[in-house]
């Protein structure tokens, strides 16, 4: 499937279980050619699975990860945005770009990572009744660094909200992104609708990196001399 990328990475509910071992799976992960971002990563210090310390950790690296790769990241980031932001700007954003994943909260809390030329996604809380903050907050962004998502199977939109959510109701937070911006059915709709996803091919829908594209030949090259290595022994054998 030509179209279908992946973002591979260590969620901040799974920190610690994060170490050097699961670093090198990381980059065995990211070596395949449609691996498009490293995500979800980020904080969540709503629930923390994961004790905070390892949480931070595992996010420092993975950014390191990511820079080192030329990929993009993908933040999942839960009652932690001011520390998120602050371990972004000290480790550095990363220049193929930086996803905020299911954006929930308000302008002030949305603003300094737009100025930071982040993109921002809107997913089914976009749409929720008591969610006029989220609404104003996605009518500021700049239109080339809007996307949509589902977080399926979780935040279905209205007017299905409490059934399981499919990438399919992502028409009604399209739709409800669109009111909100003011953008009239017709043309002016259809080209928001262009942009929304001129954004996500601009982010996502990219050719591998070089990094990638070294680690891919490395491990085949490797493969291919285990291969070479286990096939003596097997004849022997019979």
């Amino acid at each position: 499937m030509p179209r279908v990328r992946i973002a591979t990475g260590c969620h901040p509910h799974n920190a610690r279980f994060y170490d050097d071992a699961l670093e090198d799976v990381l980059r065995a992960r990211l070596a395949d050619p449609r691996v498009a971002a490293v995500g979800e990563i980020g904080l969540d210090f709503h629930y923390d699975f994961s004790p905070r310390d390892d949480q931070r950790s595992a996010f420092r690296r993975q950014l390191r990860v990511a820079r080192e790769c030329g990929l993009p990241v993908i933040l999942h980031v839960r009652e932690a945005h001011d520390e998120a932001l602050a371990i972004m700007r000290d480790e550095g954003f990363p220049e193929a770009g930086t996803l905020l994943h299911c954006f929930n909260l308000d302008w002030n809390v949305l603003e300094p990572w737009v100025e930071a030329g982040c993109y921002v996604a809107f997913g089914g809380p976009l749409t929720f009744k008591k969610s006029d903050d989220v609404r104003e907050a996605a009518a500021r962004v700049p239109a080339d660094r809007l996307l949509t998502e589902t977080d399926a199977p979780y935040m279905t939109p209205e007017p299905l909200r409490g059934t399981a959510c499919g990438p399919e109701h992502v028409i009604f937070t399209a739709e409800r992104l669109a009111e909100v911006r003011g953008c009239a059915p017709g043309d002016e709709r259809a080209a928001l609708l262009r942009q929304l996803l001129q954004n996500a091919r601009t982010l996502l829908d990219r050719e591998p990196t070089a990094w990638q594209e070294r680690a891919a030949r490395a491990f085949y090259a490797d493969a291919f001399a285990t291969l070479d290595g286990a096939a003596p022994a097997a004849a022997d054998g019979q």
